[in-house]
């Protein structure tokens, strides 16, 4: 088995996300229904899945992307019933054609992801007709101090592997994505570059084809 570069265990997100951001994460967790597949990383919301009721299981990727970070609360011994861990790559999901998903949740998930097109692409792939994939992700900030960090984030991605100054939404529309819910805010608590963050609903068009 190949192993995960060396970055991934250098550069994992800061330790202060995830106080900061627990009861985000708690809240986008609790908005999804259905057949739920989880980007993974944090564990400390899974409780906040409404399993038995309005979400029938949770399929959680153990390393989707190119860093395994932002790793916090207990072991998967002791997830809810309901969740099953699995250790594949999301291209490989879309390889085996496992059945579409009725929400996506990706939870600081993108910045650890170096080609975001062709994990947008896979998730319209992986993600039921009406389906929706959740976020709540860094995004770049505009005007001088957005620059400022921009390049912050640039010296980032080339030194650790983290990309910080994307603007999201654009991106999910490039994709062809249907932006349906969207709150900008900002986490004072955290070093600067992390600081500014969405979170967001988006799903297909409804003329999109599956």
């Amino acid at each position: 088995m190949a192993r995960p570069p060396l970055v991934a265990w250098m550069n994992s997100l800061p330790m202060e996300l995830a106080p900061a951001l627990g009861a985000r994460r708690r809240s986008v967790a609790a908005k999804a229904t259905g057949r739920v597949l989880d980007l993974g990383g944090w564990r400390d919301h899974l409780g906040a899945y409404r399993l038995g009721a309005a979400v029938s299981e949770v399929v959680m990727l153990v390393r989707p992307g190119d860093l395994r970070a932002g790793e916090s609360g207990s072991g998967p011994g002791s997830d809810p019933a309901g969740v099953t861990r699995l250790d594949a790559g999301f291209d490989s999901l879309v390889d085996l054609g496992v059945e579409p998903f009725d929400t996506i949740v990706s939870l600081i998930r993108m910045p650890l992801i170096s080609d975001l097109d062709r994990l947008l692409a896979s998730v319209l792939q992986l993600l039921s007709s009406e389906g929706d994939l959740l976020l709540l992700e860094p995004v770049g900030r505009a005007g001088r101090m957005g620059r400022l960090l921009a390049l912050g984030g640039s010296l980032m991605s080339a030194s650790g592997g983290l990309h910080l100054d994307r603007d999201i939404p654009a991106r999910l529309r490039e994709a062809d994505m249907l932006v349906t819910d969207l709150e900008r805010f900002e986490v004072p608590t955290v070093s600067a570059p992390f600081r500014p963050f969405v979170e967001a609903r988006a799903r297909r068009p409804i003329s999109s084809p599956r």
